[in-house]
């Protein structure tokens, strides 16, 4: 799973954002919305909010899609046409992301004395992260691991095949590290750590831009150990938004 393009957003760049457009004096605002691991639509209050000049005759009701030319401050020369999509992060772990990995009916099974004396022996070293997780067979415990021999020889005595491990090629310090260092330069709307579709754990950004500083942050550590997505986007030559790499 790739991040979003890293390409600072600067003066002057011709850019796109989705949201809702609300009128303000002689202009507009957009309004940021944030879309659900369903598709739905959330964030009702106005914390992230760009102004956007030049828009003329009717514009379209629910979200739009605006573009224009990023001024530092707002979005000017813009034009809005219907439709677009709310700012989502990274796809995350579902019930159908291991469909091959054997579970336990209940959840407790994974949190018996014996797995968490065995994940205490090899937690801040092999292990990075365990997470109780759920398949359609029932619970498993996923291990993301720097070293996953090591990680399996302590679990797989008190877990069997209800385990699965995942390699990393970051420390969870180097998580820590990395979110901190990119929190540091930005005002993120959403932060924190997490799971992705692969098994990995990692932290996560939603931003309102890739500022040169944030992009200078991330690059200092492991690709992919802190996924940025953007609201204002870089438009590419025929017009569209620049997408991140598929899944």
């Amino acid at each position: 799973m790739g991040n979003v393009d890293l390409q600072p957003v600067l003066v002057g760049d011709r850019v796109s954002a989705a949201g809702i457009l609300r009128e303000d004096g002689s202009s507009h605002r957009l309004l940021m919305r944030g879309e659900g691991v369903y598709g739905e639509l959330f964030n009702a209050t106005d914390y992230f909010a760009m102004p956007v000049r030049g828009l003329t005759g009717a514009q379209p009701d629910g979200v739009v899609t605006v573009r224009g030319v990023w001024t530092g401050a707002g979005i000017v020369d813009a034009d809005a046409t219907d439709g677009g999509r709310g700012v989502a992060l990274f796809s995350q772990i579902t019930r159908r992301s291991f469909p091959d990995v054997d579970g336990v009916a209940d959840r407790s099974e994974l949190l018996r004395t014996d797995v968490q004396d065995a994940c205490d022996t090899i937690r801040d070293g092999a292990l990075v992260a365990s997470l109780a997780a759920r398949s359609e067979k029932g619970w498993f415990l996923l291990a993301a691991a720097v070293d996953v021999e090591a990680v399996r020889a302590a679990l797989e005595p008190v877990l069997g095949p209800h385990l699965l491990v995942v390699p990393s090629t970051w420390s969870r310090d180097q998580v820590r590290e990395a979110e901190s260092a990119a929190s540091a330069v930005t005002e993120a709307f959403q932060s924190g750590v997490g799971w992705d579709t692969d098994g990995r754990f990692r932290a996560h950004m939603l931003v309102h831009h890739i500022s040169p500083e944030l992009a200078a942050a991330v690059k200092r550590y492991p690709a992919e150990i802190v996924h940025v997505e953007a609201w204002l986007k870089h438009l590419s030559a025929d017009g569209e938004p620049l997408r991140r790499p598929a899944c």
